[in-house]
């Protein structure tokens, strides 16, 4: 039987290699089958990821969420990537973002080094609030940033690692004020996500401690989870400390460049929100594939239809 050192070694061998070669296998759920994948019969509850509806019967206000993994090879130019793949990337990241009138953007591994995410606002998303994800640790890090258009509110913000070994990743977390009500949180607790390829073993508590309140019911994760949505209910209990999700879409496939190589349904955006459905969603193809952006996924829009309050 192998020790627990010996087990982590082995989980931290198969993330490095994940890290570089997304695998092709369907993931399933990293811990613990028994935590529920999606609040079932919450007023207004969604029963499956993708069985979503709109609520029709109520009012609502729509939340357009932008999420792009770029990955890291082309913020640094490596294997294979151009030399001008990060800024290409950036001003396309812009144009995107612009076009689809997205409200708030997670954006990961366009950084300037492998901890250093890129400030957005710089970036050219002029009048929006900038949140910083950097997680370095020893030997390694990854970026994330978290973005918020002009109308909303930030009140407090964090982020760091979500592990502290090989496969560590990066989040960014903000309480913020919406522009218009949403019914039952006063604040949203909106999450920007890189997963681990194994389990989120830290984060959990700056999380609480940023969102208060807000995280029990009213709260976003928007990101790369590096699973499907079916088996996103232990890592959204591993981070918040909430209601389990009523919704998480798409489920669909977004990685990677070049898809001969890489297979992976992996970026969405998930609530616990009570009565959220999705009013649609977008995934674009690979952008700037003349830079050989090795692993880019693709970028996803979803706009989240929310209850209205008062």
């Amino acid at each position: 039987m192998l020790s627990g050192s010996a087990v982590v070694t082995q989980l931290c061998v198969l993330a490095a290699l994940a890290r570089n070669v997304d695998t092709a296998d369907p993931k399933m759920p990293p811990s613990n089958s028994s935590v529920p994948l999606l609040r079932k019969g919450a007023p207004g509850g969604i029963s499956a990821a993708n069985d979503s509806v709109p609520a029709a019967v109520y009012a609502h206000v729509n939340v357009s969420a932008f999420v792009w993994n770029i990955h890291w090879q082309c913020s640094v130019a490596a294997q294979g990537s151009s030399s001008s793949c990060k800024e290409k990337m950036g001003e396309r990241l812009v144009e995107l973002v612009n076009e689809s009138d997205a409200e708030i953007v997670t954006v990961i591994e366009l950084s300037n080094n492998m901890s250093d995410p890129v400030n957005l606002v710089a970036l050219g998303l002029d009048g929006w609030t900038h949140v910083d994800g950097p997680c370095a640790t020893e030997g390694r890090g990854d970026a994330l940033a978290l973005a918020f258009a002009p109308g909303w509110t930030v009140q407090k913000s964090g982020g760091g690692c979500l592990r502290h070994d090989c496969d560590t990743r990066a989040f960014a977390v903000a309480r913020v004020t919406p522009p218009s009500p949403i019914q039952g949180c006063p604040s949203l607790c909106v999450v920007g996500l890189h997963a681990p390829h194994t389990e989120i073993t830290a984060g959990k508590s700056i999380v609480s401690s940023i969102c208060e309140d807000a995280v029990a019911a009213c709260t976003i994760v928007m990101g790369d989870w590096n699973f499907p949505v079916e088996a996103v209910g232990p890592f959204w209990s591993q981070l918040v400390d909430g209601e389990a999700p009523t919704l998480a879409t798409p489920n669909e496939r977004t990685c990677c460049f070049p898809e001969e190589h890489h297979f992976g349904v992996f970026d969405h955006v998930v609530t616990n929100i009570a009565n959220a459905s999705e009013a649609g969603h977008q995934i674009y193809p690979y952008q700037l594939l003349e830079e050989n952006p090795v692993q880019e996924h693709k970028p996803v829009w979803v706009s989240l239809a929310l209850p209205k309050g008062d």
